[in-house]
């Protein structure tokens, strides 16, 4: 993190490949979501009201900003970072206090995949190959590893994104666009993750360690009509283990009861019973630690990577993965990144 305990640091814009000062100037907000899973989305909020270039008197001054138009949002100094790249799909304006002002609503490219709804069945494909053939259909690449298991599929009056949104969250696996590649894959550990400190670069934090929903087993039970034989799998471990003392551990310290029955999705081989059983105890173990971070702006920082927490307890600092990450500018206060974050151990005094 820089060494200023806050930037104040303006965007750098550009519309349709060419860089507008003009709007950067003009702007009053600037926000940018960017989800562990899904489509990531921004708005910015301009003074809607000046003089032109060449012109005497004041008019309305982004009227050439068109819906459809690729914005690019790049943040920091001295080398600024892309954060943002998306389409202007909505486009609002505001009269009645002060100055007219516009509102440019955008989206990554991965809202083209909701535009129409689809009835489609997948016979003896693994969701590896549906990603695959869905991105080959938008003119996208994809980065794919979910699971190699071959069953029927079955996309019904939904559009490819919520399918695949629904798919993939079967099997704990986060769907987001990076570099305009379709992303599908387990979390990786982050080689160089972003330091902070609650006593410095951190501005708030807030950290709960929660048992409610924590299960020490996730089971699920289904039935292969291939071998006419009930099927059931039990997951109770992470893997990687987790260094410090996890949700399961404390349960079972505690001696309290949390085997959980996972009730859907029903499992129709012994392969996906496993699969589903390990998504499930992986989706809530993860979440153990849960909290809250605002930052002096960093536009490194986006959903996937991780940060190492200090300045906290003993029993909370340490390394937290980003599952939400937002960039916001404001004329006023400046840039600041909001985080939420997880991890799935703690370190409790003995």
């Amino acid at each position: 993190m820089p060494d200023n305990a806050f930037i104040n640091s303006r965007p750098v814009v550009r519309v349709d490949g060419e860089r507008r000062d003009d709007l950067v100037e003009a702007l009053t907000g600037l926000v940018v979501n960017l989800p562990l899973h899904g489509c990531a989305h921004a708005e910015l909020t301009l003074t809607n009201w000046g003089t032109p270039e060449g012109a005497s008197t004041p008019a309305w001054v982004f009227d050439d900003i068109a819906l459809g138009a690729e914005l690019e949002i790049d943040m920091g100094q001295p080398d600024p970072v892309r954060i943002f790249k998306g389409e202007v799909t909505a486009i609002e304006e505001q009269y009645g206090e002060g100055a007219p002002t516009l509102a440019l609503l955008l989206q990554d490219r991965l809202h083209r995949l909701a535009r129409a709804r689809q009835n489609r069945s997948y016979e003896e494909y693994s969701p590896d190959e549906i990603v695959r053939a869905i991105a080959a259909e938008a003119g996208l690449r994809a980065d794919v590893q979910v699971s190699g298991v071959n069953d029927s599929w079955h996309q019904l009056n939904e559009s490819d994104l919520a399918f695949l949104l629904r798919l993939l969250g079967r099997f704990d696996i986060a769907l987001r666009l990076e570099d305009d590649t379709l992303r599908a894959r387990p979390e990786e550990p982050d080689s160089a993750p972003v330091e902070l400190s609650a006593q410095d670069s951190a501005l708030r934090v807030r950290l709960i360690a929660d048992l409610n929903h924590q299960p020490r087993a996730s089971r699920s039970q289904g039935y292969s009509v291939a071998t006419a034989e009930a099927v059931e799998h039990s997951s109770e471990r992470l893997s990687p283990a987790p260094e410090a003392t996890s949700a399961a551990d404390t349960l079972s310290r505690l001696g309290w009861p949390g085997d959980e029955t996972v009730p859907h999705p029903f499992a129709r081989s012994q392969a996906e019973a496993d699969a589903y059983a390990q998504a499930h105890f992986h989706r809530m173990a993860k979440r153990f630690v849960q909290g809250d971070i605002v930052c002096q702006g960093e536009p490194t920082l986006k959903s996937g990577r991780e940060i190492l927490l200090s300045g906290v307890s003993p029993r909370l600092r340490g390394t937290y993965q980003v599952v939400h990450c937002s960039h916001r500018f404001d004329s006023s206060t400046g840039y600041e990144t909001h985080l939420k974050v997880n991890r799935a151990d703690w370190s409790p005094a003995p």
